[in-house]
């Protein structure tokens, strides 16, 4: 009878968890950058545990999904430092201590910048680019890098040297690319939000494939120094995050204005946006950017344009955006053609075997040939430049004369026209967004609009050049109101259970600051440090005095109130006998006068 007494309370009072992971009193799969802050300022959290829980998910879950390149040797200590600046009252900014994974075509001091190429493994970066420095003086940690296409060719997948990134949702099912690892990094919780590329369409695609908001801001608007390029008149870093507001945070940091970004329209009264007919349905038209949207997705992109009608944005359907004329205009592109060039540039700031871009194409250790990009170097490149120029202006004036001739603030459609495809499908994705900002530099932005069976699939919104924080409004306001929720993969949850008696202690915790408030804190720093047996004694313990302190400031409640109850009782004698004594008084000197009175009369 003993035994089985052990046995009911190792299962039922102290939650064991299969794996031997280390414990938090928090879900990191389930918060947001706000929320873990929030959890770091309260003392749920150390930056250090947050590193070390992010990379337990990373050790147990990422072989089924090949997400992650390389990892940060010096991350936990680097987070060490982070918590003892925190400790001292010295927080940065709201990333202070808060993980981040970069596309491994991103400089950062220690990691490899591979492009997701063999052939790069020992290219080291001299100093970080300018986005990741932007990002470590906001106390941020680079957790890791993320696997990628190759060079960042293909958007309908993420394969490299390394191989293929998988969905986070199905392994089986491509992730999207470029910035495939970058998205399903995030998605699966390995860490707080990711850095991408954008040059077609390299966030918004892998983003939506993972349930993310994935940014391409307008070009320029964050540098590409310390990124290997492709197409310079196109490549950008993009966010991608689990939230709007998420994005919003890191783009005020690592932008080049030292603009803040933050939604902040509370509704989408007067607010006028444009959906074009046939990038929403399709048309039998031979552009191929027009061509019959998958009619699940057709369906639940119409769902979601009534939700932003019944939200209060005026809808305006436009019958069309790009016939074959400008079709044309925007599939002219520079493509690689700068890709000798801007390597050239980009790799005299690194150390490592491959010296230039003819080393690089002419070394193993890659899978796609680069020689047919060896006669655009040196400059041969640029005898095309002008007219590609001349064609985007005319694209873009296009653009421009749309939104003005219907008088729309933004342009909405479906980040994908067609389904998710397996890893080993030819398919390739219809990305209507590859044919707008991309080409003229303007910025978009995907969210999440819901999921088709276990897919989840996103909903762009696209705008005029600088008008992220129009974007952000808008979504944050979609966001809240379709009400999906932060996403983690279901094929990567918690690595521990949270007990009962944790939510029951912060509930206490988070009432009001008195004399326990340092004691509960002190035992949630230290709550991954102990076994669960501590934890629990330690816990009821707590708990017992918060009920004594609760009991205590109850009966001093009542107290005081049995006090004032008294002092009411009193004042309101004391007023019945001054009432009594006035009327006395009162009735006295009436009757004086009536006598003096009747003597005055005789």
């Amino acid at each position: 009878m003993k035994f089985i007494k052990v046995l009911f309370v190792l299962f039922f009072i102290f939650p064991i968890w299969v794996s031997a992971s280390t414990k938090a009193t928090v879900d990191i799969t389930k918060m947001s950058i706000t929320d873990l802050a929030d959890a770091l300022d309260k003392g749920y959290l150390t930056s250090e545990l947050l590193v070390t829980l992010y990379l337990e998910r990373i050790e147990e879950y990422d072989d089924e999904f090949n997400a992650i390149r390389q990892i940060n040797e010096n991350a936990l200590e680097e987070a060490r430092l982070l918590d003892e600046e925190r400790s001292e009252g010295d927080i940065r900014s709201i990333l202070h201590g808060i993980p981040i994974v970069v596309k491994t075509n991103i400089d950062v001091e220690g990691l490899a910048t591979t492009a997701g190429s063999k052939a790069l493994e020992d290219n080291y970066p001299n100093e970080d680019a300018e986005a990741i420095k932007k990002l470590k003086e906001a106390g941020a940690i680079i957790l890791a890098s993320t696997n990628m296409s190759e060079f960042a060719f293909a958007a309908s997948n993420s394969l490299s040297s390394y191989g293929s990134v998988h969905n986070a949702f199905n392994p089986n099912y491509t992730s999207y690319g470029s910035s495939g690892g970058s998205a399903v990094a995030v998605a699966t919780s390995f860490a707080a939000a990711s850095l991408g590329t954008d040059t077609n369409s390299s966030v918004r695609l892998p983003a939506a494939a993972a349930g993310l908001v994935g940014l391409r801001p307008t070009l320029g608007l964050i540098s590409t120094d310390g990124v290997i390029p492709y197409d310079i008149t196109r490549d950008t870093i993009g966010i991608l995050s689990k939230t709007v507001e998420d994005n919003a945070i890191i783009l005020s940091i690592i932008n080049t204005k030292d603009n803040t970004y933050e939604p902040s329209l509370e509704t989408l009264e007067g607010i006028k946006i444009g959906v074009i007919n046939s990038y929403l349905k399709g048309t039998s038209s031979t552009v191929r950017v027009n061509g019959k949207t998958d009619e699940d997705i057709y369906n639940l992109a119409i769902e979601k344009i009534d939700l932003l009608e019944r939200s209060g944005a005026e809808i305006i359907y436009i019958d069309e955006l790009i016939n074959n004329y400008y079709y044309n205009l925007a599939s002219s592109t520079m493509g690689g053609d700068s890709f000798c060039d801007g390597f050239n540039d980009y790799i005299a700031n690194t150390t490592g075997r491959i010296r230039s871009f003819s080393d690089l194409a002419n070394s193993s250790g890659k899978i796609y040939s680069l020689n047919g990009y060896l006669s655009e170097c040196n400059g041969n490149w640029l005898h095309d430049a002008d007219e590609v120029k001349n064609k985007k202006a005319i694209f873009e004036n296009h653009i421009l004369e749309i939104f003005e001739e219907y008088d729309i603030d933004l342009i909405v459609y479906p980040t994908t026209k067609n389904k998710i495809f397996t890893l080993n499908s030819e398919d390739s994705a219809i990305a209507p967004g590859s044919f707008l900002g991309s080409v003229i530099g303007y910025p978009s932005i995907t969210i999440p609009m819901g999921y088709i069976e276990e897919f989840s699939y996103g909903l762009e919104f696209f705008s005029l050049k600088g008008e992220e924080s129009l974007l952000y409004s808008v979504t944050n306001i979609f966001e809240a109101k379709n009400n999906i929720g932060i996403t983690n993969s279901n094929l990567t949850p918690s690595l521990y259970t949270i007990p009962e008696y944790i939510n029951i202690l912060k509930e206490y915790y988070e009432k009001e600051e008195n004399e326990l408030t340092s004691k509960t804190r002190e035992f949630f720093l230290n709550y991954s440090k102990n076994t669960d047996e501590e934890n629990y004694e330690k816990a009821q313990i707590l708990i017992k005095e918060y009920q004594k302190l609760e009991e205590q400031e109850k009966i001093e409640s009542e107290k005081e109130s049995s006090n004032i109850s008294i002092m009411l009782i009193i004042i309101i004698i004391s007023l019945i006998l001054e009432t009594i004594l006035f009327i006395s008084i009162f009735a006295l000197l009436i009757k004086r006068i009536n006598q003096i009175y009747q003597k005055m009369k005789k």
